[in-house]
């Protein structure tokens, strides 16, 4: 089974610099338009269903994405983006002006354990390797997709290491393919744009 995991369209707080966790801003109309081109990627692949994370910016890009596709749709929480703690909605030119994105300073103010919030997204994907009966569409966020392929992919993590910023690594809209079988993880492609 192959789980498309993509991250959602460009939203408010992307376009002004706010870190965004389990708070939300809509999608700007960048990230709609990215969403619906995404959608013409998507119309070659036969999926079963799509997953979300419950937050609207995920919700709005995977309607977008789907358009009139009858498949089942799902919330689980357990795609939710890292939990940032004290700084959620803060500006990251204040927390980190030097620019440099340091995300153990999260889990020191209150954030989600990086690693513990990689665990329970693995954890989503493997029970729905055992639900579903074919391909399935996820729409998520870029900390936590960061995060399980740094967990689950060596070219993934040494990419990681050559760059800071998780836009860089997990751009809006893009799409990381999984293919997951008997409870295995092999990551075959990394996140790819398809605008």
């Amino acid at each position: 089974m192959k789980l498309y995991i993509v991250r959602h369209g460009q939203t408010w707080f992307n376009v002004i610099g706010r870190i965004q966790g389990w708070c939300d801003s809509p999608l700007t109309e960048k990230g709609r338009e990215q969403a619906k081109k995404l959608r013409l990627f998507f119309d070659t692949v036969s999926l079963s269903a799509g997953y979300y994370s419950g937050s609207e910016r995920a919700g709005d890009t995977l309607e977008l994405i789907l358009h009139d596709r009858n498949i089942p749709i799902h919330k689980d929480k357990r795609f939710k983006e890292v939990f940032f703690g004290d700084y959620e909605a803060e500006y990251t030119k204040t927390i980190f002006p030097d620019g440099v994105v340091k995300p153990e300073v999260f889990y020191e103010h209150g954030g989600e354990n990086r690693h513990d919030a990689a665990q329970r997204f693995l954890s989503a994907c493997k029970e729905i390797s055992k639900k579903e009966t074919g391909d399935v569409l996820i729409v998520s966020h870029g900390s936590i997709i960061r995060q399980f392929l740094e967990e689950n992919s060596e070219e993934f993590r040494q990419l990681a290491a050559t760059k800071n910023l998780t836009k860089a690594l997990v751009p809006n809209c893009s799409v990381s393919i999984v293919e997951i079988e008997n409870e295995n993880i092999d990551v075959i492609q990394l996140p790819t744009v398809y605008q």
